[in-house]
């Protein structure tokens, strides 16, 4: 009985799959793009399909059927993400499988991505990011402007894995291609939306499309402005923080000179200006809080009697007033702000060996902010950044076919060029005395990039394929830093040279090194019908060296660290089955990661510093699987989930020698899925759409601290061996994790007037869940970590009106 279940079960499967295959076909080259006008993805009404929509994307740069290319790529269209109410990156990667970002923990206007494992521990200008951000093809070297609304955007792609082979910079962890709409010819076209929401959001967004000469030339603008009460209360000063003001405005304009030649000009600007998330303290040890307590009674403002503003005689006092409390009292707010400039030009020309593109921009960011890193009434710790950094870059390509269609191919060469200057400065514990210290870190840095890539896929039947690409990569670095001690109540002070051996006039320290590095890709594609692809390939991944803006002491720490590679293995496939109902993409990777870039303290005579390093060896293996199925007419379900288990094979601390492998990789989550329901059905006065989706994440590390325990029972810091109470180390570690847990969004909407008019309310964060989502950990003799919690649950309406051709 069960052999007769099984055969007919495995027939009828094998029906399944074989059974679209030449629908399948048809569709797809049906709906391939045959221009750069052409959207990457159908629009089509969920409520009038009977099988998925096949989803166009530009990962191999050229415009091919997510199903039928052997790379781990996860995309949305522009309607889709505002389906599922994604208005900012960050609710991109709150969907996609093995994707987590967080706020930067030094300014809280850029944001550190993670794909695979692999993460950039730090903002700064002489560290490269593990995953790229590529927007319009251009890239975008600094991830200041990501936290920016999404704007007109026609799509999105999340890349996993290693890129180099045909991108113009490398990276270790995957990339993020969005791609904005460009100007076309079909005529005057646009759309006005505002939404209202909790804490008096309000946001308006305009869009216009042009048409100036028939099908010749063709302008679009758009532009979109936010604005947001604080969620936090400063009781000092009576103001709200966490707020949002911002705006985004974007021209392009397009110029089709002959049939084969297209020009494409584009220029953005970005301006956000606010008061940021505050930090709260999340844990102080006992002693530190004793410690503190008589500091202030001896160096505080109204020493012994008052120990601190507020009228708290304690620390813990104060930590206790404001715990799960959106209250805080603080030394200093925090203003941040952001500027971004971007411009590009695009040209493409079809030729008869294949399609040329140029991509060449300019993106200039400026940006500052000040924290109050403790997050208490107390002068304590706290912290100024400021960065002015110009890039330019250089991107030529070419895509084609050869050998009658044997041979797919693509070449490039990509240049990018940055300068300007990174400057930080952290205060501890001003008050201690007059002759108390700081030290100002300033870094004049520019980089030099050179690349030239290659990949292409032989096609040696109509079902085995053979994808191999090489780059290879020149990046020369350079800093000149001034780093010097300053007396903390008068930074303008020069008190010693942070560096020695620096100009004793000047503090000026200068070094220039160059790093090269080769990646590649090499794997095999069976097709087995036009319905299942599986694939198998290995990869390596290069991420560039840098120097060491924050310098301090001996040349043991104005030392460059090296490139980090990762050579990765992955395997899946991807298939639709039961007439194209069901799409099941499934990818499993192991990736061993040396050279890893790492933060490490070390100890100079100027105190303490953070230089980058390298530490040793790891390893991450997991995979991630997406699945979407039409269940009825109208209704998509669509769920992901993914597991990566990383590890360190050895980890010793670049200063000290001392073994940290037991360290945690901070902001990696062990496992994530997401669940989300679209359901659309078509009314004689419209069409209703709604929308709801589910993300949960494990417990993810937002610090590196942990603990371990010796033979006799006693608690030690994993990073330094340092003993510890066991209180201090299951606390710290606590309120170093981001708590296992899911957000739940939901988003409804009306289409009126031929779905030119809509209406839409939405939810985010319904379920009102409140999570530590950043961590700033101080050791001894302060032993604080400090936390910042994600949103409350927000929610709005949204009106907006399309006009002119669709």
């Amino acid at each position: 009985m069960k052999l007769i279940f099984c055969s007919s079960s495995c027939a009828a499967l094998a029906a399944a799959l074989l059974g679209p295959a030449t629908a399948k076909a048809q569709n797809a080259a049906a709906s391939a793009p045959n221009s750069a006008e052409t959207t990457t993805a159908s629009t089509a009404s969920e409520a009038s399909r009977t099988s998925l929509d096949d989803i166009v994307v530009t990962a191999r740069k050229v415009a091919e059927n997510l199903q039928d290319i052997p790379v781990a790529v996860t995309a949305y269209t522009g309607a889709g993400l505002t389906q599922q109410n994604a208005v900012r990156i960050p609710d991109i990667a709150r969907l996609t499988p093995g994707f987590t970002l967080k706020i930067a923990s030094s300014t809280p206007v850029a944001i550190n991505l993670q794909i695979r494992g692999q993460y950039q521990s730090d903002v700064l200008a002489t560290l490269d990011p593990s995953v790229g951000t590529y927007v319009d093809g251009l890239y975008w070297g600094r991830a200041y402007g990501l936290t920016a609304d999404l704007l007109d955007v026609r799509s999105a792609q999340v890349l996993r894995g290693p890129q180099g082979t045909l991108f113009g910079r490398n990276t270790t962890g995957g990339a993020i291609l969005m791609e904005t709409n460009n100007p076309n010819f079909d005529g005057i076209s646009g759309k006005v939306a505002a939404t209202y929401g909790r804490f008096n959001e309000r946001s308006i967004t305009g869009i216009l499309n042009v048409p100036l000469i028939d099908d010749r030339l063709a302008i679009r603008g758009a532009v979109t402005a936010t604005k947001r009460d604080g969620f936090y209360h400063e009781l000092n000063t009576g103001t709200d923080m966490a707020n949002r003001n911002s705006w985004t405005g974007r021209l392009k304009i397009l110029g089709k000179v002959t049939d084969n030649l297209s020009v494409l000009l584009s220029g953005e600007h970005f301006h956000t200006d606010f008061q940021a998330r505050p930090f709260q303290t999340g844990y102080i040890s006992p002693s530190s809080a004793a410690n503190l307590e008589a500091y202030f009674e001896t160096f505080g403002p109204a020493a012994p009697a008052v120990a601190a503003p507020g009228g708290y005689t304690l620390f813990q006092n104060y930590i206790n007033s404001v715990a799960g409390t959106d209250n805080v009292r603080l030394n200093s707010l925090m203003p941040a702000f952001a500027t971004t400039n971007t411009v590009s030009a695009t040209i493409n020309l079809d030729t008869f060996f294949g399609a040329v593109k140029f991509i060449g921009g300019y993106r200039g960011v400026k940006a500052a902010t000040t924290n109050d890193l403790e997050g208490s009434p107390f002068n304590i710790v706290t912290s100024t950044g400021a960065q002015d950094l110009k890039q330019y870059s250089g991107e030529l390509q070419i895509t084609g076919k050869a050998f009658q269609d044997f041979l797919d191919f693509s070449s490039g060469i990509f240049y990018f060029k940055e300068s300007g200057i990174d400057q930080s400065r952290a205060i501890f514990l001003p008050s201690l005395s007059a002759q108390q210290t700081a030290t100002l870190y300033v870094g004049d840095v520019s980089t030099n990039s050179m690349g030239i890539y290659g990949q292409g896929t032989a096609h040696f039947t109509d079902k085995i394929s053979f994808t191999g690409g090489l780059r290879y990569s020149v990046e020369d670095k350079g800093i000149v830093l001034t780093n010097r001690v300053v007396l903390a109540n008068a930074p303008g002070s020069l008190i010693s040279c942070a560096i020695t051996g620096a100009d004793p006039i000047t503090c000026r320290a200068a070094r220039r090194d160059s790093f090269d590095g080769i990646s590649y890709t090499a794997g095999l594609n069976y097709q087995f019908n036009p319905a299942i692809l599986v694939y198998a390939k290995t990869s390596k991944g290069f991420r560039s060296g840098g120097e060491n803006l924050r310098a301090a002491g001996g040349l043991s720490s104005f030392v460059p660290f090296q490139p980090e590679t990762a050579r990765e293995h992955e395997a899946g496939f991807k298939t639709e089955f039961f007439e194209r109902r069901v799409r099941l993409n499934v990818a499993a990777f192991l990736s061993n990661v040396s050279n890893i870039q790492r933060n490490t303290i070390v100890t100079t005579a100027a105190g303490t510093a953070t230089i980058v390093g390298n530490a040793g060896k790891a390893r991450f293996y997991g995979g991630e699987a997406e699945l979407t199925a039409l269940l009825f007419d109208g209704f998509t379900l669509s769920a992901n989930g993914a597991h990566v288990k990383p590890e360190y094979k050895s980890y010793l601390d670049p200063g000290t020698g001392f073994d940290r492998s037991r360290e945690r990789f901070e902001q990696v989550a062990q496992w994530t899925f997401s669940v989300a329901g679209t359901y659309e059905k078509e009314f004689d006065l419209g069409r209703m759409t709604l929308n709801a989706n589910y993300s949960w994440q494990g417990k993810t590390p937002i610090a590196a601290f942990n603990y371990y325990v010796d033979s006799t029972g006693i608690y030690h810091d994993a990073t330094d061996g340092a003993v510890l109470s066991a209180r201090d180390a299951i606390a710290t570690k606590a309120a170093s994790t981001l708590a296992a847990g899911g957000t739940l969004n939901a988003r409804a909407a009306i289409g009126l007037m031929d779905n030119r008019l809509e209406l839409a309310i939405f939810g985010r964060n319904v379920l009102n869940r409140r999570v530590n989502e950043n961590a700033l950990l101080f050791s001894a003799p302060l032993s604080i970590v400090s936390v910042q919690r994600n949103d409350p649950a927000t929610y709005g309406v949204t009106v907006s009106y399309s006009f002119g051709a669709k």
